[in-house]
This record gives structure tokens, sequence and C-alpha cells, in this order.
């Protein structure tokens, strides 16, 4: 049995097939049960990670290159300028209503990816992954442009239970700070 070509065998959502090897459940556990993770890949926060409990419905991949008209030729005689940076966009869900858990703390450790690092004097880089093998999305790294957020659900002392954030990250290789 091979970890990529695992066949399970039919079984209610959430629950594991009884007669799984111990090998092939952990296969199971990283293919099937694999949360989208960001992780602080330098500065203060290094090895920090966001492990997200509800995956994203859609992850947006943008990677655009600039052309321009070539001089003295038709409107269809193109130059290749440069390749922009990659872009990745999805929403995330935090919901710690079914044990009155604040989802809090796990929006500020979102928020500290997009915040000033006390050490690199700017944002850190981040790496996203989800999964783990042959045919899972390839990792990204890069830095969290925007966190939007908005709150959806509150217990009655105020402390928030749902939230969904929209997050934004640009492909980064070599970071550096701008001196003021």
């Amino acid at each position: 049995m091979q970890g990529s070509n695992l066949r399970l065998p039919a079984c209610k959502a959430g629950a594991l097939p009884a007669e799984l090897t111990a090998r092939a459940r952990e296969s199971y556990d990283q293919q099937v049960m694999a949360g989208l993770r960001i992780t602080a890949v330098e500065g203060q926060h290094q090895g920090e990670v966001l492990e997200a409990k509800f995956n994203p419905s859609e992850i947006d991949l943008d990677r655009a290159v600039t052309w321009r008209q070539q001089s003295g030729k038709g409107p269809a005689d193109l130059e290749f300028e440069r390749a922009e940076p990659a872009e990745m966009t999805f929403k995330l869900l935090f919901d710690g209503t079914e044990t009155a858990a604040s989802v809090q703390p796990q929006l500020d450790r979102l928020r500290a990816f997009n915040s000033i690092d006390g050490v690199l004097h700017r944002p850190p880089k981040v790496r996203v992954s989800w999964g783990a093998g042959t045919g899972t999305m390839p990792t990204f790294e890069g830095v969290v442009e925007s966190v939007a957020v908005r709150y959806t659900m509150f217990a009655e002392s105020g402390v928030p239970l749902r939230a969904t954030a929209d997050v934004k990250l640009k492909e980064a290789a070599n970071l550096r700070s701008h001196a003021p």
C-alpha cells in the first residue's frame, strides 16, 4: 500500500475505517484531515503556526506579467517587461460556538503575521501550506498584505465566538525594511 494510492473503505463523515493500519491511518490524517497552515518563517514569531480549523472553500492565486506595445509596430506586437509577484487570497472561518471559546487568540496570531516585527522592523515572511505529499497545493511564501476581519457572532459578554478573515498575501523572496 502506497500513501498516495490509499483506497479507503466507505465510512461515516468524520469516522476512520476500523481496518486501517497505523501507517495508513497516519497517511489518511495527512491527506484528508490536513488543515491550511500559515507559518511565520522569520522574526520574533518564527515557527508560530496558525492552522485553520475550517479550510477555505476557495483559494485564488494570481500571477500577472506586464507587456507593452513595441514602438513603431502594430497593436498586437508586444514586448515583455516584467513578471509581477504572485498574489494569494482566501477567506478563513473562525468558529468557537460549539465550546463557547473566543476566536480572538486565533485572530491575534493572524494579525501578528501582518504586524511590524520587533526584530525585523517589518512584517515577517510566512509560508502557506495545505496537506503533505504528492498532488497537494504547492506551498506559497510571501508576506501578508492585508487581513480584513468580520466578527459575526458574540457571547452575551461581548467575547467574539465567530469571525471570518479575508487574507491577501504577496509572493516574496528577499525582503528588506525601508529605512526612514
